[in-house]
């Protein structure tokens, strides 16, 4: 089970700014993440693109948005309701039954205290080089949810696998190649807005505080960014981490904000001290053991329910050809299997459900803020999770329902003069 391609997603063609358009070669990127941390991988061969996200990473703050002015109309909306003018009562409710001041924004929150879901912003790997390559493959192994990319260049053979690992709280990104020293590299991090960055010891760091929706500041973030070489040089200087002559490089990242679930304070720990945490807890560990404790991890839920379609096993032709015959039934397995990594990756136990893009997202402006649609988004997103066997994925959106009951308590009370929530 695996998406793929022979050719790269072009990641020298800028994002648009607009929060409503999408951007063709970001949707040519294959997703990885853990519940927490998620990415796109552009598998560029000369620039690589990681367009990265952070669950919790929101711009607002807490706010009070219950309205005391509601009740007042609500009487008359049943009145309406019962004799049949639903046209009217329609019309009173949106007048009256809202929420005070400024609300999500209409779906453009950003700037406003409800906030909205961002990028993290993008971690680049421009390895200097401009030549032709050849026997180019990029795929997205669905079973064990690892991004394998593969080339050669120059006469020379290189290889790059990118995971997200739920037990170790990391991103993974190995690059090999053929020859001995001909891995060279430099490493930058950047944001649209709101980031700054820095070379601290063998870390590149990047930290910003977010809009708080009202003049101030919101939220903090901090992403930490390492490299761990065989053979050649790692400078870590002038904001660029860059490998020089490596024969094997392991690029570990790691990122962290300041929210905690907990009403009514929602302030949790430093992040630059939690990402530190993050990358001390892997010291030391290998490659080849990160990858099986993230395999261990993903392959028990991936591979809890396979769906076999077809009698042609062989698997020779690219996604985005497959894309163009809907009858193939090799590409309904792989829509099937797709659906369950996608939630498998993006709701995971201690963090935040899946929003409405799941975790992916790279706009300051996200669609709809990418929050949290109660209308039927959440439950579309969650939709695989009992059918598909994947009741594990349940845990964050319970988590996030109990967390609501206090403040819904509050809501009822001043904008229904009703108990519960």
């Amino acid at each position: 089970m695996r998406i793929w391609y022979d050719h790269p997603a072009d990641a020298s063609v800028p994002d648009t700014k607009e929060g409503w358009r999408n951007d063709p070669e970001w949707l040519k990127a294959l997703p990885v993440g853990n519940g927490f941390l998620g990415a796109m991988v552009f598998g560029d061969v000369n620039i690589e693109r990681l367009q990265l996200n952070e669950k919790t990473l929101w711009s607002g703050s807490p706010d009070d948005n219950n309205n005391p002015d509601a009740f007042g109309s609500l009487d008359r909306i049943r009145e309406l309701l019962f004799k049949g003018k639903y046209k009217e009562a329609s019309e009173l409710t949106l007048k009256t039954l809202i929420c005070k001041g400024s609300g999500s924004g209409h779906g453009n929150g950003a700037n406003v205290p409800f906030g909205c879901f961002q990028t993290l912003g993008d971690l680049w790997i421009d390895f200097g080089k401009n030549s032709e390559y050849l026997n180019y493959l990029r795929e997205l192994d669905l079973e064990k949810g690892v991004v394998r990319i593969s080339y050669e260049q120059d006469g020379i053979k290189y290889k790059r696998e990118i995971f997200a690992s739920y037990p170790d709280r990391v991103f993974v990104i190995h690059l090999t190649a053929g020859k001995k020293g001909s891995i060279s590299f430099k490493s930058s991090l950047s944001r649209p807005e709101r980031f700054t960055v820095s070379s601290q010891g063998d870390n590149l760091i990047m930290t910003g505080i977010m809009s708080d929706g009202k003049g101030g500041n919101g939220m903090r973030y901090a992403v930490r960014l390492k490299a761990v070489s065989r053979g050649g040089q790692v400078i870590n200087q002038n904001n660029v981490l860059e490998v020089k002559g490596s024969d094997d490089v392991i690029l570990l990242l790691t990122a962290s904000t300041d929210y905690r679930q907990d009403y009514p304070g929602y302030k949790g720990d430093d992040p630059l001290e939690t990402t530190l945490k993050q990358l001390d807890n892997i010291s030391g560990k290998s490659y080849e053991s990160l990858l099986a404790n993230h395999i261990e991890d993903f392959s028990a839920l991936s591979g809890k329910v396979s769906l076999d379609l077809s009698y042609i096993k062989a698997d020779t032709i690219p996604t985005d050809i497959r894309l163009k015959n809907s009858d193939d039934l090799h590409l309904h397995e792989l829509y099937f299997q797709f659906g369950r990594y996608l939630l498998i990756s993006s709701s995971r136990e201690g963090s935040l459900p899946a929003n409405l893009q799941g975790i992916w997202a790279n706009k300051i402006q996200t669609p709809w803020n990418c929050d949290y649609h109660t209308d039927i988004n959440v439950q579309m997103n969650y939709w695989p999770s009992d059918a598909t066997n994947l009741q594990e994925s349940h845990g964050p959106l319970t988590d996030l329902i109990e967390a609501v009951v206090k403040p819904g308590e509050e809501t009822a009370r001043v904008q229904y003069h009703s108990d519960g929530w």
